[in-house]
């Protein structure tokens, strides 16, 4: 699966602390006009609106940073999407369309992705309680096995979560390190009043992760909600061919766009809504493709008491 091998978990959570980045590395240029920056007007009375205070701005948004990772374990939600398929001859064919029902938890790599409906049909009875059975085995397995492990197994994983929190904020570190910031103006986003900015990679930054590499590929543009400075959108494109599979599986060409919304939930925290690739590329064996592929997040619900009953319901 071609976006399978996309580092959509950690290069997600770069784009979407772009807010961060925005602010921290500043250009500062003039507010202009949103008739040379974008679709939507300003509200009237606001186009000499002079911009925040840059070092309090600053300070509020790195406050309330955090990754959509980190908040996505505070909820379940329904999940969207279609897989690419990438066959040995190298053909990319999209996959049916899959439903899923996303519970976290705390046990390492045991979120549970409970597929309910392929191509819109709803599994049977029967299938999702002897998937659900199967999960919650290997939940069980997983706990007895932390239950007994000796003291080199204990620090062993404690250490392989360490390096994933590492990991993460090499994310983040890189996200800083990669992309000259330029704020354009200001605009009207879903209703919001936004700051709009431009993303340029510098080609010499030094990056730690993974995703940092790809991002020094891609150029963009961010919305911050100036209500709370949140990230809400983000569009990117490919400003050189991005290889994948250490460069044997595929290639996504420049000129391919990756965007990412966000949604506010109860009027208190924004997590993800949508993420839309549109991608042209090469496989190993020069097969040309052409393909859209969108994964869709709705229905959270906080994850406490009540989901955790439903969770242990939907399991026996």
């Amino acid at each position: 699966m071609l976006l399978s091998v996309l580092p959509r978990a950690r290069l997600g959570a770069a784009l979407l602390v772009l807010a961060s980045t925005v602010l921290s590395g500043w250009t500062a240029v003039p507010a202009v006009p949103l008739t040379t920056v974008g679709m939507h007007r300003q509200p009237s009375g606001s186009s000499g609106t002079p911009l925040p205070d840059l070092a309090q701005l600053i300070k509020e948004v790195r406050a309330g940073l955090r990754t959509d990772e980190q908040l996505l374990r505070q909820y379940t939600f329904k999940e969207r999407r279609r897989d690419v398929n990438v066959s040995k001859l190298g053909k990319v064919q999209l996959g049916p369309w899959r439903e899923f029902e996303v519970y976290p938890s705390d046990v390492p790599g045991e979120t549970y992705k409970r597929l309910v409906s392929v191509n819109d049909v709803p599994l049977s009875a029967a299938e999702l309680e002897k998937r659900d059975a199967a999960h919650r085995q290997r939940v069980l397995d997983q706990l007895e096995q932390i239950r007994v492990e000796t003291p080199a197994q204990r620090d062993k994983r404690l250490a392989r979560k360490a390096r994933d929190a590492r990991e993460e904020q090499d994310v983040i570190d890189d996200v800083f390190a990669v992309y000259e910031v330029a704020l354009v103006g200001r605009e009207v986003r879903d209703g919001r009043q936004t700051i709009v900015a431009t993303l340029t990679p510098r080609k010499n930054a030094r990056t730690r992760s993974d995703a940092g590499k790809f991002l020094k590929k891609i150029k963009g543009r961010a919305w911050i909600n100036e209500a709370d400075r949140q990230v809400i959108r983000t569009e990117l494109e490919a400003v050189e061919d991005i290889t994948f599979g250490l460069g044997l599986l595929a290639r996504m060409q420049k000129g391919s766009t990756i965007m990412f919304r966000r949604t506010l939930v109860n009027g208190e925290i924004w997590l993800p809504a949508e993420a839309q690739y549109k991608v042209v590329g090469k496989t190993l064996v020069f097969r040309k493709f052409a393909l859209e592929s969108t994964t869709v997040f709705s229905d959270y619900k906080k994850f406490g008491v009540s989901t955790s009953e439903e969770v242990t319901g939907a399991v026996k």
